[in-house]
Order: structure tokens, then sequence, then C-alpha cells
């Protein structure tokens, strides 16, 4: 008697479409092109569906500094949402609701004109009655349960919007980072004062196993390199990635910009726990092939070092990545104070941070909207980094 025939799992399919520019019909037709070949959004989206775009969406910041999800790609996505008969809701919250000041960050990133002009919802998760539910995470690895959006839970089908990236903490954010936006500021804070690059990722990751999106978008037609994901520089890349699968398109998207997708931990975590298939050699790049695309970008200065496990935890004491004050850039706007999740800042009158409370998460750096909390490495860092 035969055996029966051994049936291959079918690739992961993460598609790369060219787009040069944010001209809006270039932008819809590279994100048509990219969505088509993933297999199209019918049977994703049905008549009805409420449908959230997750949008990123860090700080009131205008669109052409390259840190937030560019209108012209969300607009593209409302308008797919939109033709499969769902009903789209933009939304996101900003870092720590922007250090718990009033914020601006929909109008002036530019996602309130253009959801105003389709006649669709646009809100920041925070907007809405009752706006976080207290949710467990099962097989939560750091985190146990998290104050999950509300809106995230109820809808039918999320789509997520990140921008192509660096990141001080992460080295690189995209997909999978991109739902860190739609938990409460205590769970933010609570992933972190887990302080490791590991143990905030892996966070990150417990995050996404909860509101684990349907469909991916990413906007990678002007990324960020360097110190991301709001100090770096812009970086064009001419691209527009799209998958079902946000694992896998951060393992495409990072190995663009010249990271190995293992050496993420998101990526590396997610795909261990079954999450999403990060291994390169197991997903069919449709389009743009990666080689053709590939810029190596600037890295942040947070990326590890080049060391062996070992041997970073002897000379771990000797090394220091830390933010440092620039007093002729700093606004004394007390963000960085409000937004570090350790209490470590003072402002006296500049910011002045407590070494022994620091956890070199970089918040102070990731929120501070003049760039004045710089992150500076000593000089064996310097000489230790990649």
């Amino acid at each position: 008697m035969r055996g029966a025939a051994i049936q291959e799992k079918p690739a992961t399919k993460v598609a790369v479409t060219r787009c040069p520019d944010y001209g809006e019909e270039r932008v819809r037709r590279a994100v048509r092109q990219a969505v088509a070949l993933i297999g199209g959004i019918a049977d994703i989206i049905k008549p009805g569906d409420r449908v959230l775009l997750k949008a990123n969406m860090l700080a009131p910041i205008d669109p052409a500094e390259s840190v937030t999800s560019h209108p012209a790609v969300v607009r593209a996505a409302i308008e797919l949402v939109k033709e499969a008969g769902g009903v789209p809701i933009v939304a996101d919250s900003p870092g720590y609701f922007y250090a718990g000041g009033k914020c601006r960050a929909l109008t002036v990133c530019g996602l309130k004109d253009v959801a105003d002009e389709l006649e669709v919802e646009s809100l920041q998760f925070e907007a809405m009655e009752n706006p976080f539910v207290e949710t467990p995470v099962p097989g939560g690895v750091y985190l146990d349960s998290i104050f999950a959006a509300r809106l995230a839970l109820e809808v039918d089908v999320i789509v997520t919007l990140p921008k192509l990236k660096t990141h001080a903490s992460t080295w690189y954010t995209g997909a999978v980072k991109n739902m860190f936006g739609a938990v409460a500021t205590r769970t933010r804070k609570q992933a972190h004062i887990l302080a490791s690059y590991e143990r905030f990722s892996g966070s990150i990751v417990d995050i996404f196993s909860v509101l684990k999106p349907q469909l991916t978008i990413m906007d990678g037609v002007i990324g960020m390199e360097g110190e991301g994901p709001r100090h770096g520089s812009p970086r064009e890349l001419g691209v527009i990635l799209a998958s079902r699968d946000a694992v896998a398109l951060d393992a495409v998207a990072s190995k663009i910009i010249g990271f190995e997708p293992m050496e993420i931990f998101t990526t590396r975590d997610a795909t261990t726990r079954g999450l999403g298939n990060g291994n390169l050699d197991e997903i069919e790049v449709l389009g743009a092939p990666i080689d053709e695309v590939a810029v190596n970008f600037v890295k942040p200065s947070g990326k590890r070092l080049n060391l062996p496990p070992l041997l970073m935890k002897v000379a771990a004491g000797f090394i220091k990545v830390q933010p440092h004050c620039v007093e002729d850039t700093c606004d004394k706007c007390r963000i960085c104070e409000k937004s570090c999740p350790v209490n470590a800042i003072t402002m006296r009158p500049w910011p002045e941070i407590d070494r022994d409370r620091c956890i070199e998460c970089y918040c102070c750096n990731e929120m501070c909207p003049t760039g004045a909390m710089e992150i500076r490495k000593n000089w064996l860092a310097k000489r230790l980094s990649r």
C-alpha cells in the first residue's frame, strides 16, 4: 500500500512593490498591487466588517519628517477597505498620550484630514468611553495581562499600517511593534520597565499575541535610519510592503534595511511562539526582490554590541549607551520627565538624570520634541559597537 503524499506547507507571502514618492496615484497603485499579490482583500474583509486601520502616530509631527504613517498610504488603505464593503476606522495613541498633555497628533500627522475627506471615523483610542480593557495574555512570557484598546478588541478586522524605521530600543520597528500603540500608558510603562532589549521586545510580542492584525501594509517609501523612531534621518527606500503575516513582513523589511531578521528579537520571539513566520527561506517575496531594493540603514546607537553573551555580562558595567540632555536644544517642556517609566528625570531647571535609576529605555529620547535628549556612547561602547 502506497503511503500518503506529503503536502508541502505553502510559503508565507510578502509583497514588495515600488513607489518612488508619496504622489497619491502612485501610492494607490503600489498599495493595490501589493495587496493583490498576496491574494487580495476579499477574504479578509467582508461587507459590514468594522476595520481598525492602526496607524503609526507616535507624536504630533508633520508627515514630511518620516516619523508617522504617511496620509497617502492611509488614504489608499481606507479606499481598499471601503471597496471591500468594510467600515474603516483610523486610530492610534501617541507615545504615552504624548506625555500626558493635550495632543493634536491626528491633525498634525495629516490623518484627520484624509479621514474626514473620505467620510470615515478617526480617533485616538483614549477618546472613547472606557478606552482600555484589562485583557489576559494567554501564554504571555513577560505580561500576564494588558490594558488593550477597547476598539482594537471590538472590531472585526485589524489592518496595521506601520512605518519602516530603526528604533533605539528594538533596533527595528515595524508591524509587530506597531501594535504597542494599542495599549494604555500603564502597559507601555510596564513593558519599558523590563529594561533589557530581549525582555522589552518579548513584552511587545505578548501584546501582539492578543492584538494580532489580519493584514499589514507598510509605508517604506521614505523610512527612518539612525536614531529612530523619532530623531533619526529620513532615508528613501521607495517601497510598499504587504502581507497577511506581520512577522514575515518584518523579516523581509528588516532584511531590506540591513538586519538579519532573527537578530530582531520581536521577529525571532514571535516566530518561536508560532505567531508568524520570520524564516526568510520559508517566505515567498513577490514583486521586487529584496536585493534590488535593499538599502543599508545606519543603525541606532542602542544597537547591541558585538560581544558574546558571557563577555557582555562582564563588560556591562563599563559600557555606557545613555541619554544626555543638550541644554542648548532643550525647551524645558518636561515631556522627558513625564515619559520616563522609572521616574529617573528631574527638572533642575534642565533635565537631570538619576543614573542609578535610568534603565536606558530611551523613552526620553523618543518623546523629546526637540531632540535634546541625545543618546551617547562612551569610548568603550563606541569601540565595541558594530
